[in-house]
Order: structure tokens, then C-alpha cells, then sequence
């Protein structure tokens, strides 16, 4: 209760943008009322949904997904940005892809910053340019490591280059060296599993070294018993899982919310091609709401459709399908977006930005990627 009362009083004091709506929702969510509500404080957006990696729980990786791959285009973002602007104080621009394989993703996020929202994004690292990053003035990008040799990184992280990953990282440190006005601040974390947990201290300690803004040990996330068996590392210290539920073959988390979910009272996530989900546990497109290039979010948001999904969520979330493994994501933390501090010649957007390999035109997901 202290704490609540104490982010409320920093919320009252600071006055970020959006912090009306996030103190209205949170109140209808505690009070179990679907609504109507003020428009969402965080957005998120899928930039594409094509990845060059493999990851095994991913649904990219493991070509388990069910909807269609493709890429945003520039001209829909920015339409989709200029409806969410006036309300929208941060930006998660990530979901199921690598984002920066949209090779306009450094003008998407630019274009946001100018409308004075808050922006990060987090990716495996092969493709980034790091002069194209501290051109977007993107306030916070966390590049996420499978480990700290390429043997044990590519384990997980199929197909990476752990030295490309590495090398990229450290020349975006060095550019926002040469750029002392830039709002970047660079993450690198750690997905910690049983074939690399032994490499923690070294990834802490290098981390430390080449000059990160902060280190992150991430905590990692399977789908099935299996797969928790092969991947869940030996130190519970790395799990949100119920250990004896485990061990009796049942995957839940340790702590399930009870008919609750405040994150999605003011969040939400929209997919490459404009279609409205719940949030990032809908990976597949289970429950669309609408769809923002055919219908505004302002109309979405409170329709029947969404009304009716966080009827389920108060009244028997238990059967909800994308919440089973999940414990919730709290209260989304707002942060004044400080205005682009710096002018730096525009960024050209062809190909050779995104230091792609040769043969690129060869990759499977490629060949499958629609930009409508």
C-alpha cells in the first residue's frame, strides 16, 4: 500500500504525459470495471514479426506461428502514431520479431520521439546499426545475449553471431560516444538457461567493462514441461515457475493473479498489419479487437469486443487462455520523454544500413515476408 500511495504522489508531482489516464484505469481496475476508460498510456507495436534467428520457444523461431509474416510500412506507422501521440507516453516498439529487420525502423522510431513519446525496443543485435540507433534517438535499446561463447549462445539463439552481436554493441557505445546530446541509453542482457548459467559472473563482468547503462539477467520463459526440462536453469534463483508444480509436470507460475490484470487496463499491443491484441502473451492473433488502419484505436478500445475480454479477465481469468502462464505485468511506468536534444544528417534507408548478409534473398522467413 506504501508503495502504491508513493508512485501516486511521485505521479501527482512529475505529471508525465498520460498520467490523468494511468491513475483513472488503475482505479477501474482495482475496482473490477471494464470501463469505459481513458485511452492507453503504453503502446505497443510488432515493427514485423520476421526474424533471422530460430528460437525454440519462440513462435517465430519454431514456425509455430499462425498468422501471416510481414512488415509494417512507414507511412502506416506514422498514421497509427499520430492518433496514439496525444495520449501515448511510452512506446514498446518489439514483439514477435527483430525489429530493426524493418529497414525503417530507425525513422519509425524518430518520427515517434518528435511526437514527444518515449521509446524502447530490445533485439538480438546482428542487424543493428548503431549510427542508424542514435540517429532514432530511441531513449532505451537492450541488446538480449543466449551466452557469452557462440557455442552456448547459439544453443538458444539459433543462427546468431555472438561476435556480430558483440561487435555491434560496443560501436553503439562508441557512437553515442561522438554524439553527447543523444537520449540513448544502451542495455545488454542475459537469458539465463541451464546450458549457460555458468557464464553469468562473465557476462556481469564484461558487461561492466566495454560500458553498458545496465546489465540485465534475464529470467527465461518456456511453454511446456519439455521444454522447461531442457532449457530452465539449475538455479531456481532464474525462475517465475512453482517449483513443486513442476516437478508434478505442471507449468504455472508462482504467483497467478486473481481476476486481475492491471497492465492491460493501459496497455495495448498492435501487430504489423494493424490488427488489436490484448497484450504480448497473444502472440498468434487469438483475440483481435479491431484493426487501427480500418477503425481509429479511440473507437477500439472501449468497444464490446474489449469490454467483453476484461469482463473475463474480472470475473474468471482462470480460463483465459493467453493468462495461464503469465503473472501479470503490474502498472506501466511512465517517464517524461525528453525532446530530441541533437540535429544529425537524415538517415538513408537502403539496404546497406542494415549490414544484412549476402545472402539475404536466400533466408527462408525472407522469401515469406508481405509488406501490405
Amino acid at each position: 500500500m506504501f508503495y502504491i500511495a508513493k508512485r501516486t504522489l511521485n505521479l501527482l508531482h512529475s505529471r508525465p504525459k498520460g498520467w490523468q489516464s494511468l491513475l483513472f484505469n488503475t482505479a477501474m481496475a482495482k475496482a473490477r470495471r471494464v470501463g469505459p476508460l481513458m485511452m492507453p498510456v503504453h503502446v505497443s507495436i510488432e515493427p514485423t514479426n520476421a526474424c533471422n534467428l530460430e528460437c525454440p520457444v519462440c513462435e517465430t523461431g519454431n514456425g509455430s506461428m499462425s498468422r501471416a509474416t510481414g512488415l509494417m510500412r512507414f507511412e502506416s506507422f506514422t498514421h497509427l502514431i499520430d492518433q496514439i501521440a496525444p495520449h501515448t507516453s511510452v512506446l514498446m516498439f518489439y514483439f514477435m520479431g527483430e525489429p530493426f529487420l524493418n529497414k525503417q525502423a530507425y525513422e519509425m522510431i524518430r518520427y515517434a520521439r518528435q511526437k514527444d513519446i518515449y521509446v524502447e525496443s530490445c533485439t538480438n543485435g546482428d542487424f543493428i546499426d548503431p549510427d542508424g540507433v542514435i540517429y532514432s534517438d530511441i531513449n532505451n535499446i537492450s541488446f538480449q545475449l543466449g551466452g557469452m561463447t557462440q557455442s552456448s549462445h547459439e544453443i538458444y539463439r539459433i543462427r546468431g553471431n555472438l561476435a556480430r552481436v558483440q561487435t555491434n554493441l560496443i560501436r553503439l557505445i562508441e557512437a553515442r560516444k561522438k554524439s553527447p546530446g543523444s537520449n540513448v541509453k544502451i542495455e545488454a542482457g542475459f537469458v539465463v538457461m541451464k546450458h549457460n548459467e555458468h557464464e553469468v559472473p562473465e557476462f556481469v563482468r564484461w558487461a561492466k567493462e566495454i560500458g553498458v547503462d545496465r546489465a540485465n539477467v534475464i529470467d527465461p520463459c518456456v511453454r511446456t514441461i519439455e521444454e522447461g526440462k531442457t532449457l530452465l536453469p539449475e538455479d531456481r534463483r532464474y525462475w517465475f515457475y512453482d517449483e513443486e508444480a513442476f516437478k508434478q509436470g505442471i507449468l504455472k507460475p508462482k504467483h497467478l493473479p486473481d481476476n486481475e490484470c492491471t497492465w492491460i487496463w493501459n496497455s495495448v499491443m498492435i501487430n504489423w498489419d494493424g490488427s488489436v491484441v490484448p497484450c504480448c502473451r497473444d502472440t498468434n492473433g487469438k483475440h483481435i479487437f479491431g484493426n487501427v488502419f480500418e477503425k481509429p484505436l479511440t473507437e477500439i478500445w472501449n468497444s464490446k469486443e474489449v469490454k467483453s475480454f476484461r469482463r473475463k479477465i474480472v470475473t474468471d481469468q482462470g480460463r483465459v487462455d493467453i493468462c495461464k502462464l503469465c503473472s501479470g505485468y503490474g502498472v506501466p511506468q511512465l517517464t517524461r520523454a525528453k525532446p530530441i536534444g541533437f540535429e544529425i544528417k537524415r538517415l538513408s534507408l537502403d539496404e546497406s544500413k542494415l549490414d544484412l548478409p549476402e545472402n539475404v534473398s536466400q533466408i527462408k522467413w525472407f522469401s515469406k515476408v508481405d509488406e501490405s
